[in-house]
C-alpha cells in the first residue's frame, strides 16, 4: 500500500473508514525502496481538516485522520510543541464521535523520533531545569498513547526511528507501506529507551533480539509482522465497539505496568540530559548525521 503520497490518501481513508464499518485489511510490504526525504504532498485545507501548525487533523466520517506535518521540527521529528498538538488532536477525537483515530504523516518521513537540535539548544540554556521539563513533555506525551480510549491506526510510510517507533506497540493496528523501517539506536545517539519499549518490546520480539537491536543500533522491517499492535498478516476484525472494549480489558491490566515504566523510561532520559556525558553523546550523533547527509 502507498499509504501516504498523493494519489494513495483518497484509498487510505476508504480502508480505514471501512474499519470503522467493522472491516479492515492489514497491509504489510518489506521491499527495499531509496530513502526520498523530498517527498511531500500539499495537504488541501477543507472544512474538514484543522490546521495546527506541527500536525493536521481531518475529521472523517466514522475517524479523526491526524498526520504529523512538522514545521517547527525537521523529519517530522518530536519536539514538546509537536507532542502537545498531537496531544491536542487525540484530546479532541477522544470527546467527539469519532469511532477511532488514523494517524500518519505527511512526506516520505513517518517520525525521525526525538527532535534533538531542539533539545541541544535548551539544554545548552540550563540542563536541569530543561531536562526536567523535556522528560516530562515525554511522560506525557506517551501516556496519552497508553490511556487512550478508542482504537489508534497507525499508517508508516517511511522510517520511524526512536520514539517514532516506539510508541507502536502502544497503538492497536501499524499499517507499513514498503518504504517503511524501524529503528530505535538509543545507545548510538545518546540516551536511554523510551516510549515503555522496556516493557513492549521484549513482548513483541524477545528478550535477546531486543537487547541486541539496543546495543548495536540495528534496524528491521518487522520481518514476519508484529503479532500484537503491530504490522501483520491479513486477518477480519471485529467492530469498533468490540476493539474499544477488548482495548479497556487489556489495558486494565497493562496500564499500570506502562505507565510505570514510563516512569522509569522518563527518569532516566532525565539523568542522561543532565549530564556531560548525555549532552557529549547527542552532539556526536548529530555530528554524524550531518556529516552523513
Amino acid at each position: 500500500m502507498d499509504a501516504l503520497t498523493a494519489n494513495g490518501t483518497a484509498s487510505l481513508q476508504t480502508s480505514v473508514s471501512s474499519v470503522a464499518a467493522g472491516k479492515r485489511k492489514f497491509v504489510d510490504e518489506r521491499r527495499d525502496q531509496p530513502f526520498d526525504k523530498r517527498l511531500r504532498f500539499s495537504v488541501r485545507q477543507t472544512e474538514s481538516a484543522y490546521r495546527y501548525r506541527d500536525v493536521v487533523v481531518r475529521k472523517q466520517e466514522g475517524f479523526t485522520h491526524i498526520l504529523l506535518s512538522t514545521k517547527s521540527s525537521e523529519n517530522n521529528s518530536l519536539n514538546p510543541e509537536v507532542m502537545k498538538e498531537v496531544q491536542s488532536a487525540l484530546g479532541t477525537a477522544a470527546a467527539d464521535d469519532s469511532k477511532l483515530v488514523l494517524l500518519s504523516a505527511v512526506g516520505s518521513v513517518f517520525c525521525c523520533g526525538l527532535d534533538f537540535i531542539y533539545f541541544i539548544r535548551r539544554l545548552t540554556d540550563d540542563r536541569k531545569r530543561e531536562s526536567t521539563r523535556m522528560a516530562e513533555a515525554i511522560r506525557t506525551f506517551v501516556n496519552t498513547f497508553i490511556q487512550f480510549k478508542k482504537p489508534i491506526i497507525v499508517a508508516v510510510n517511511g522510517p520511524a526511528i526512536g520514539l517514532g517507533a516506539s510508541i507502536l506497540p502502544l497503538c492497536d493496528v501499524v499499517w507499513a507501506n514498503e518504504k517503511a523501517w524501524f529503528q530505535t539506536p538509543y545507545t548510538t545517539f545518546g540516551q536511554s529507551p523510551d516510549g515503555c519499549s522496556t516493557v513492549t518490546f521484549p513482548r513483541i520480539m524477545g528478550g535477546a533480539s531486543v537487547s541486541g537491536g539496543r546495543a548495536t543500533g540495528i534496524w528491521w522491517r518487522c520481518p514476519g509482522g508484529w503479532q500484537r499492535g503491530g504490522a501483520g498478516p491479513a486477518a477480519e476484525p471485529p467492530s469498533p465497539q468490540v476493539l474499544e472494549e477488548s482495548k479497556a480489558l487489556v489495558r486494565c491490566s497493562m496500564r499500570a505496568e506502562l505507565e510505570q515504566a514510563n516512569e522509569r523510561e522518563c527518569e532516566a532520559l532525565r539523568k542522561v540530559w543532565g549530564s556531560a556525558q548525555g549532552m557529549d553523546s547527542m552532539l556526536r550523533y548529530l555530528q554524524h548525521k550531518i556529516d552523513e547527509f
